[in-house]
């Protein structure tokens, strides 16, 4: 897992075979840290590279214990996500949130692309 924030304020965050369980914690610390900032900022998230297949996410979804932790621990912080996050930008199919109901969960624009260079642009553009 790679989470940068050298060109804030876009960060970005690259699964690279870790499981789902693994990449929530990882946006979410992501997150917790851009927030810290205290200024607008910007994601751009590849989940492209994640160690589970579409059934493995199919097969854990109603079992995972911790995805209610995860949905919890963003609820807790929409508020200030709605302030300062300017767009969550997702790319990874399956494996990335549906934008319609993800801006509702996240309390900021979420969009799917499916190039990681299109993400990272469209974060850019986002913070103008």
């Amino acid at each position: 897992m790679e989470t940068r924030f050298g060109d804030w304020p876009v960060v970005t965050l690259i699964a690279d075979g870790e499981s789902s369980g693994a990449v929530r914690d990882a946006i979410l610390d992501m997150l917790r840290a851009a927030l810290e900032r205290g200024r607008p900022f910007a994601a751009a998230l590849d989940l492209t590279a994640t160690a589970d297949t579409e059934e493995d996410i199919a097969d854990r979804a109603d079992r995972d214990p911790r995805l209610g932790e995860h949905a919890k621990a963003v609820k807790e912080m929409r508020a200030a996500l709605a302030s300062q996050c300017r767009g969550l930008a997702f790319v990874g199919g399956e494996r990335a949130p549906a934008a319609d109901a993800a801006s509702r969960f996240w309390g900021c624009p979420v969009i799917q692309l499916e190039r990681f260079e299109d993400a990272v642009s469209w974060a850019r553009e986002s913070l103008r």
